[in-house]
């Protein structure tokens, strides 16, 4: 068995450990309301092999070790980042977190 490392940015926050089905139902009841778009936010499960945390995000680049990639966060505008925390707060108030949320950029190692 093996170990394959490689790290993900995204634009999101880390939300408390929720499975893909509790992920992909709270999503799925965004469809269709307020300019709330679903499929303008994803999850993310990463981090250490056998501990993984959960993670709402709009924007995410993998990059395997040894590879680099081009993320140009300066590209996006201050209404594409307004769009993207509106649509994260949506999600996780789906979720049913209450308590604001903060998105940002995160650099997140992962070992799958």
């Amino acid at each position: 068995m093996g170990y394959y490392p490689s790290a993900w940015l995204a634009y999101g926050v880390q939300i408390p450990d929720t499975s893909s089905d509790q992920l992909e139902d709270a999503l799925g009841t965004l469809d269709g309301q307020r300019g709330d778009q679903a499929d303008h936010v994803g999850y993310l499960h990463a981090g250490r092999y056998d501990d993984e945390d959960s993670y709402l995000v709009t924007q995410a680049t993998e990059a395997e070790i040894g590879s680099s990639v081009v993320v140009a966060p300066n590209r996006a505008t201050a209404e594409q980042y307004a769009d993207w925390d509106h649509n994260l707060a949506a999600a996780a108030r789906a979720l049913g977190m209450t308590d604001p949320i903060e998105p940002s950029w995160l650099l997140i190692a992962h070992v799958a």
